[in-house]
């Protein structure tokens, strides 16, 4: 194992002290190339504990403030670091990253584009309190136009449920919305298996259905 493999192992299980990040940034220093220094800094600031995540985040952005890349690289940088906040709550701080990560894109990546207005999504449902906005509609628009794979997690069923919900209220389709609303239970119930079980299964793996409070909250009180 390497020097910086060995420090990486022990910050993302201790957390990150001044001393461990001045000898990061000096074993960083010599892995070759700017795309792999960032990759380092953001594949190893993910595994970090949620405790940890003010250092998680500063970790992503050491390599994305020293050393130049091109896109991809910018764009998962900021993708990961809104999972961090979202991991930890802070949605109007993951929800800020996520709009960096889709800006960084341009104009020349529609499927990521696709792919990052779902976190968008999500994260505007939760700043808006599950209120409607004619943003969330545009993310939503968006995101519904990716592959069907993608769309057919558990966790993204559940948030095309809540987002569908949302939207069909706004716009008086009371029918749309119950059917929007028994899906969202049903996917949150333990013995859910989601569309995608099977082929999984083959590849001995098990999907995990996590949610946020707010989320859980809102299908549970919901009266329509």
């Amino acid at each position: 194992m390497s020097k910086i493999d060995e420090l990486e192992q022990k910050i993302i299980k201790q957390g990150m002290t001044d001393e461990d990040f001045a000898e990061y940034q000096k074993i960083l220093k010599r892995v070759r190339g700017n795309f792999l220094k960032r990759q380092h800094c953001y594949t190893t600031a993910i595994q970090f504990l949620p405790e940890y995540a003010d250092q998680a985040i500063k970790l992503i952005k050491y390599g994305l403030e020293n050393f130049e890349d091109d896109w991809f690289s910018t764009y998962t940088s900021y993708l990961y670091i809104g999972h961090i906040y979202e991991k930890t709550s802070d949605f109007k701080n993951a929800f800020a990253s996520y709009q960096m990560a889709k800006e960084s894109l341009g104009t020349d990546h529609p499927e990521y584009v696709k792919e990052i207005s779902k976190d968008l999504m999500w994260m505007k449902l939760h700043i808006d309190s599950f209120c409607y906005s004619q943003e969330l509609e545009n993310y939503y628009s968006c995101y519904v136009t990716t592959d069907d794979f993608s769309k057919s997690f558990i966790e993204n069923e559940f948030r095309l449920a809540i987002a569908t919900l949302v939207i069909a209220l706004h716009h008086g389709d009371m029918v749309e919305a119950k059917e929007a609303l028994y899906k969202a239970r049903e996917i949150s119930k333990p013995n859910y298996l989601g569309k995608l079980y099977n082929i999984l299964d083959r590849h001995n793996y098990k999907e995990s259905f996590k949610t946020t409070r707010e989320a859980e909250d809102f299908i549970k009180n919901i009266i329509i």
